[in-house]
């Protein structure tokens, strides 16, 4: 079925609850009919609570399961809420405690098993109790002498704890290995051969799962590599305050790709995910979500979908040459002034690149060839950035290589923005010009993108908020600065208060521990104070 098909609801349908013909429906999932209200209220107690949702899970032959809204969905609805089967570290971590994920500093042990932990109350976390009982002979690998280093032993964490699984929750289990592993796919690679060193032969050989009952860990090669697939192929990565972990969600899971998702997720602080429509989606239309990183170019992207999730994109921004109307790909043309460089099929990785004046073409190799030199300058200016730095190196690859909007230079133009007027060296009226129209621009490729703030939420707040800035440095130099009945102030403010107020809804479901939750709040606070600079401006 086509994303946006229009389904025809039955007029009628059985009764959930009693099994007589029933012409009402549930308002939420319109799954489930009733005959009367008190049919209704009764099946919610017995059980259709936890199945009421607004989508309805499909399978083809082409996606696989998928999901499609059940209803419309207004942009902001809640359409899923889900709690991990499992939550552990992520690969290559620095030491963490396994009960609450917090740094630690290897000062206290567990009692049982030696991993380091924060202290008792963390030994006796559900979380960590797989790795302490297959420890419990043999103690923890972490090495005192370097511990502070990234470690690899945690790479067996998660796995472990997903193994576990078959005996401390059977029906778990069964919704794990119900989830795409690709473990054909990656017979063979590089990420097989990693894992059967770095895990398999480590659960097998340090840990020695194998002598487990099999009723309780399935500890065979093929199951190993079967649940690393599953991980790299599913999990989503959860950032606490002092640490970023995995999480592994069954019905998440079902959501299907696009590089332009219609879809936003969140975490709260029981580490359930919390999906919502980022934009108006029609009862029919797919919901998505997004397996790579948006401020990509479409190369990298289909490249990094093809080795990692063993598909290739064709969404609409992927069969786009232009991107969304963004150029977010494109190069300068070296034949004429005007033209611009794009791929006459963007969905074939070897086809040329044609110019849109004068039809000169280059390779796909001279373009990858052209990114990974930019890509290497932009990381080396971003290391060390200034002001001088990143403006030349804008301006002069802007000018001589590629699209201003070009991916690369989107990355150092989000980093100037933020440095004009707080660097000794940009301070003054001309550096709050550029910073204005940096934002303006920015904002608007965000906008082209992710309209509905799927993945560039934290791109998009820091840019509203420094617009914000440089609006309000505006405000405060005019001559009647001290009374509001300036036209141009008067503007000012209320387009501060604006920016400040979009930057608030964009940054709202962000953590309140991460740097962009707490930039929603210094805006709240702003935004407050701002009204009553107004209302002081407007007083006799």
């Amino acid at each position: 079925m086509e994303g946006g098909e229009e389904q025809q609801e039955p007029e009628v349908g059985m009764c959930a609850n009693c099994g007589f013909l029933a012409k009402l429906r549930c308002a939420n999932c319109r799954q489930a009919f009733y005959c009367k209200r008190e049919c209704q209220r009764e099946h919610w107690k017995n059980g259709h609570k936890d199945q009421c949702q607004p989508f309805q899970v499909l399978e083809s032959a082409e996606l696989g399961r998928y999901m499609v809204a059940s209803r419309d969905l207004k942009a902001g609805d809640v359409i899923l809420k889900e709690d991990p089967i499992v939550v552990g570290p992520k690969q290559i971590t620095e030491p963490i405690c396994l009960g609450c994920y917090a740094r630690v500093d290897g000062s206290y042990r567990c009692q049982k098993c030696n991993w380091p932990m924060c202290g008792p109350a963390c030994e006796s976390s559900p979380d960590h109790l797989p790795e302490c009982v297959v420890g419990q002979e043999i103690g923890s690998p972490i090495d005192i002498a370097n511990f502070d280093e990234p470690n690899h032993f945690y790479e067996v964490i998660f796995p472990l704890r997903c193994l576990a699984l078959k005996k401390k929750s059977p029906k778990k289990y069964e919704q794990l290995l119900s989830l795409e592993s690709h473990y054909e796919d990656r017979k063979g690679t590089h990420v097989h051969q990693e894992n059967q060193k770095s895990i398999v032969n480590f659960l097998r050989n340090y840990f020695f799962i194998q002598e487990f009952p099999i009723e309780d860990i399935d500890s065979s090669e093929k199951s190993i590599h079967t649940i690393t697939g599953i991980t790299d192929v599913n999990s989503l990565e959860l950032r606490l305050k002092h640490s970023e972990v995995l999480g592994l969600y069954p019905t998440f899971a079902m959501l299907e790709h696009s590089c332009t998702p219609n879809s936003k997720h969140t975490f709260n602080k029981e580490r359930q995910v919390i999906v919502k429509a980022a934009v108006d989606i029609k009862r029919g239309e797919h919901i998505s979500t997004m397996y790579t990183h948006v401020l990509w170019g479409t190369a990298a992207r289909r490249d990094h979908l093809k080795h990692s999730k063993y598909f290739m994109c064709t969404c609409f921004r992927c069969s786009d040459p232009t991107e969304l109307g963004t150029h977010f790909s494109a190069l300068r043309c070296k034949q004429c002034p005007n033209g611009f460089m794009l791929s006459a099929a963007p969905l074939d990785e070897l086809a040329a690149w044609i110019c849109t004046s004068c039809n000169a073409t280059v390779t796909s190799d001279e373009v990858k060839e052209i990114n990974l030199k930019i890509g290497e300058e932009v990381e080396a200016a971003l290391a060390m950035p200034s002001v001088d730095s990143l403006e030349k190196l804008v301006q002069r690859h802007g000018k001589n290589l590629v699209h201003p909007n070009h991916f690369h230079l989107f990355a150092a133009r989000h980093t100037l923005l933020q440095m004009y007027g707080r660097d000794p060296s940009s301070a003054g009226e001309e550096s709050m010009k550029k910073k204005e129209k940096m934002c303006q621009d920015f904002l608007k490729v965000c906008t082209a993108l992710d309209p509905g703030m799927s993945r560039l939420a934290p791109y998009a707040g820091i840019a509203l908020y420094e617009y914000h800035l440089a609006v309000l440095a505006r405000a405060r130099q005019e001559p009647d600065a001290k009374h509001v009945d300036s036209a141009a102030l008067k503007k000012d403010v209320e387009t501060a208060k604006a920016l400040l107020q979009q930057c608030i809804r964009v940054l709202q479901d962000e953590p309140e521990d991460q740097p962009e939750g707490q930039l929603c709040q210094v805006a709240q606070q702003n935004l407050a104070e701002l009204r009553q600079w107004e209302a002081t401006l407007s007083s006799p």
